[in-house]
């Protein structure tokens, strides 16, 4: 399912249908004047529809690099053949994470680049910056910061299970956007250690990455686009309320 977000950035990919509704699997790429960008490379059961919307959307352009928030196998399980299409393509990662991705018989080491949060990409038309993930699926998460759009990639971070009827909507095309339930319902199952957590602090710690940077939109890999600075306040919101009743939850119940 292709969707042009905003400018040259597109969202891809498909949905798994779970108890909970329907969770979608995206791959995010910035076609950056004819050196394509890929955030992460989506899942291995949905190579052939992913591999052929790349297609679509790059067109001749070659990609440069992906750019991947983590190595499970839904963020970067299609490694293997996008190398093979494009042979050339260069992988970005967390410095804490190449030794989890079996990627190394699939690219030469030199393809592979490891950085740390701050690092910045420059291209002529774009900044793209590495950012620490606040809300970690594995110790080498990452969050990507793209200055042209103004768009956070976060990984896991903002998704939510929608019903059929929202699969493939982006949050403004949802009537009452997305409800703070269909997020507190994805991090409740993606994120266990929310009830360790202490909420001030990390809502307190979402507010200063978006206060530092200005963002037009949100870009989960677990979710359809939060599109349009209204939209990311008003779910950045949600996100915190959600947060919050996910680990007030957890201790009501002991």
């Amino acid at each position: 399912m292709i969707r042009h977000v905003t400018d040259d950035l597109y969202q891809i990919g498909e949905y798994v249908e779970n108890e909970y509704g329907f969770e979608a699997i995206h791959i995010y790429v910035m076609l950056n004047d004819g050196r394509p960008i890929l955030i992460d490379c989506g899942s291995h059961i949905h190579r052939e529809s992913v591999m052929a919307e790349l297609d679509e959307v790059v067109g001749d352009s070659v990609p440069e690099y992906i750019f991947l928030t983590h190595s499970e196998l839904p963020h970067a399980g299609n490694i293997a053949a996008v190398a093979e299409k494009w042979p050339s393509i260069k992988v970005i990662v967390s410095n804490v994470m190449l030794p989890y991705i079996e990627v190394l018989p699939v690219l030469p080491l030199e393809q592979m680049t490891q950085v740390v949060p701050s690092t910045t990409i420059q291209s002529p038309t774009r900044t793209v910056e590495f950012l620490s993930a606040l809300l970690k699926d594995q110790p080498g998460s990452h969050w990507i910061y793209d200055s042209r759009t103004q768009t956070i990639f976060t990984g896991d971070g903002f998704g939510y299970f929608v019903p059929e009827s929202a699969v493939g909507a982006l949050s403004d095309e949802i009537s009452g956007g997305i409800a703070t339930q269909w997020l507190a319902d994805y991090h409740r199952v993606a994120f266990r250690f929310l009830q360790w957590i202490k909420p001030d602090r990390l809502n307190a710690d979402l507010d200063t990455m978006f206060g530092n940077r200005p963002v037009s939109n949100i870009a989960p890999i677990h979710g359809g686009v939060i599109r349009g600075a209204e939209q990311v306040q008003v779910h950045l919101g949600r996100l915190k309320t959600a947060l919050a009743a996910v680990n007030q939850a957890y201790w009501s119940e002991k």
